[in-house]
């Protein structure tokens, strides 16, 4: 059995939920005011079994111009539009937009019925035929069968079933191997059960039990139970229209244009690159900076345009844009959308998401953009995911992101990842993709931080790779930075001591050299007892570079012949013995000591007074008391 979506669409009062309720004996219409005001506000929902074994889940929508978008809550998922026309009224002025809409979504099935054909003459229904054959010819509608009915005495209904059948037989199906994406049409409390959300589930499956996650919110729940076509079911797969029981939720915290999806492979974006198709009977052109409404399946968010490579857009016209919106939506490349202005609402035009995920537009590099949107427009899958992935500069691509960002099977991206792979165009590292044009840059830059890296620190035996990483100062995963150094490594262009980087044949200034600097270092702050040089005035001293110095120390440190204080400061190990047994005879003797009498009996400046004995707080040996100090225990 194949699971096709089917969607009304025509001008208000022409019958188009009458007519659902023949088919099916379902009334679509289940809010109190829609039938006490006899039309449609909302979208309502029924099925069909058809001849073959195929069913049909029917999504009706308002035909109300000021409901266009209810309507297109709707039509996002259709497999076949079913476009209705009353006889007796022809053509109206929602006829042309839903039409218009449908094109733009590209729905590539459809049938036109003629309804209310009891109405009106056999003559009057010939010259409305003809008239909407024009009105269709050029749309995807143009060769799609015309069927004539009446939902008030049946006739033709069963004609209109077999050529639905015969429209669902030529419908390929919907993805079952695709990742989880359910837009929300609609949220509800059911007595028993709690939350239950409705929606066409768009690729993948859904069962009891499952994890799953609400985006763009960000909540985690599980499946507690879901029904498929009034029926209680453990699994709905791709194409079925779906009522999931959730675990744990309130009915305030979702609404319509939330996503159901399968965790890890989708991210909420607010800029996405586009192709937009104005109508030709757009009400009026679009310049860069017009604020839009931007609708995709069950999703609606406000936001502002940005053409790219003109500033107007005139109706008929088309152009790649950014489109910046203010609240975030789950899309992937391919997503078809529409565009209404945003005051008066009327709908302009739409086109195919290309970018989901992408930063602002350099004028610098605005031929090249173009030229990148234009392969993503009409370009082959696979480079289409490799331009996509080159997108993502050093950051790389994950395996989940990539099959979250294509419309497409899970195993035709794989597919695609480990043929770009296999030949170069991207790098893999675990489940991490990277383009390999960002490569070449990386390794010359890491070769060139690690040979200044020498220059300036010849005392050290080379470039800890933590460090080369924040040298880097850029977006940057470890696994992309590993990839790096190991085939630099290969390359023989660098060597990797542990964590050490260096050049072949790079041996850090040790020796005699070394020595003698730490020689005269150490006789500096000997001679300087409790007031040696610091830290800051050894570059002047012996000519060396700052972080040499902070070097030297750390060794003389390390090697015992000094002892540190601070950063800056260290004395000589007998010196600090000296103080130490001063201090302590001190305050055995008077219980209590301040500063200026610690500077006193250390023989020392205020400037290091202070630091040394901060440094026997921290030996334990003393302890402040408001601004004196007393022996520790």
């Amino acid at each position: 059995m194949k699971y096709i979506i089917l969607g009304t669409a025509g001008h208000i009062d022409h019958g188009k939920s009458t007519l659902v309720k023949a088919l099916t004996g379902t009334d679509p219409d289940r809010l109190k005011e829609e039938k006490e005001r006899g039309i449609t506000l909302d979208l309502g929902f029924a099925s069909l079994d058809l001849p073959g074994g195929n069913r049909l889940g029917i999504v009706d929508v308002p035909g109300h111009e000021g409901l266009i978008k209810n309507m297109l809550a709707g039509v996002g998922g259709i497999d076949i539009v079913m476009l209705v026309i009353a006889a007796d009224e022809g053509v109206m002025p929602q006829t042309r937009e839903h039409l218009a809409i449908c094109d733009l979504l590209q729905v590539k099935k459809g049938i036109i019925v003629l309804t209310k054909m009891d109405m009106v003459e056999k003559d009057w229904l010939v010259l409305v035929q003809d008239e909407v054959r024009d009105f269709v010819k050029g749309t995807f509608l143009e060769k799609s069968p015309i069927v004539s009915v009446s939902s008030k005495t049946g006739e033709n209904l069963q004609m209109l079933v077999q050529e639905l059948a015969k429209l669902s037989d030529d419908v390929a199906p919907k993805s079952s191997n695709g990742i989880l994406r359910l837009p929300i049409d609609r949220v509800f409390t059911m007595k028993g059960f709690g939350t239950v959300i409705t929606g066409t589930l768009l690729s993948g499956t859904i069962s009891t039990e499952q994890e799953v996650e609400i985006l763009p919110k960000g909540i985690k729940t599980k499946v507690r139970g879901i029904q498929s076509h009034n029926q209680a079911v453990s699994r709905s797969v791709a194409g079925q229209r779906t009522a999931v029981n959730l675990q744990g939720i309130e009915k305030d915290q979702l609404s319509r244009g939330d996503t159901i999806v399968s965790a890890g492979f989708f991210a909420p974006t607010k800029t996405l690159d586009a192709k937009l198709d104005l109508l030709k009977q757009a009400p009026r052109g679009l310049k860069t900076g017009g604020r839009v409404r931007f609708y995709n399946t069950t999703q609606e968010a406000i936001g502002r345009i940005t053409l790219l490579g003109k500033s107007t857009l005139a109706p008929g016209e088309e152009a790649y844009a950014q489109i910046r919106l203010e609240q975030p939506v789950i899309v992937q490349h391919g997503a078809r959308y529409i565009l209404r202005f945003y005051s008066p609402m009327e709908t302009l035009g739409g086109g195919m998401v290309l970018n989901p995920h992408v930063r602002r537009h350099k004028n610098a590099t605005m031929q090249e953009s173009l030229k990148n949107l234009g392969m993503l427009e009409k370009g082959s899958f696979e480079d289409k995911l490799g331009l996509l992935i080159a997108g993502k500069g050093l950051a790389g691509m994950e395996e989940p992101e990539a099959i979250g960002t294509m419309a497409a099977d899970k195993q035709e991206t794989t597919s695609a990842l480990a043929s770009l792979a296999q030949k170069k165009t991207v790098l893999r590292v675990d489940n991490l993709y990277v383009h390999a044009s960002h490569l070449g840059a990386l390794e010359q830059r890491v070769l060139a931080l690690i040979k200044q890296y020498h220059k300036d620190n010849p005392l050290k035996p080379g470039l800890d790779k933590e460090e080369l990483k924040g040298a880097l100062k850029m977006r940057l995963s470890i696994k992309v930075l590993n990839m790096t150094v190991d085939g630099l490594v290969k390359k023989k262009q660098i060597e990797a001591e542990g964590s050490k980087l260096k050049v072949p044949g790079f041996k850090a200034a040790r020796g005699a050299i070394q020595d003698e600097v730490k020689n005269k270092i150490v006789e500096a702050i000997t001679k300087g007892g409790t007031q040696p040089p610091v830290r800051e005035e050894l570059p002047t001293l012996f000519g060396i570079a700052e972080r040499d110095a902070k070097d030297l120390l750390k060794l003389l440190s390390d090697e015992g012949r000094t002892v540190r204080i601070n950063d800056s400061l260290h004395l000589d190990r007998e010196v600090v013995e000296k103080v130490r047994a001063d201090l302590r005879k001190f305050l055995e003797g008077k219980k209590e000591i301040t500063m200026a009498e610690f500077r006193d009996l250390a023989k020392t400046s205020r400037k290091f007074a202070v630091p040394i004995m901060e440094y026997f707080d921290s030996q334990k040996l003393t302890q402040r008391v408001g601004d004196k100090r007393v022996l520790r225990g």
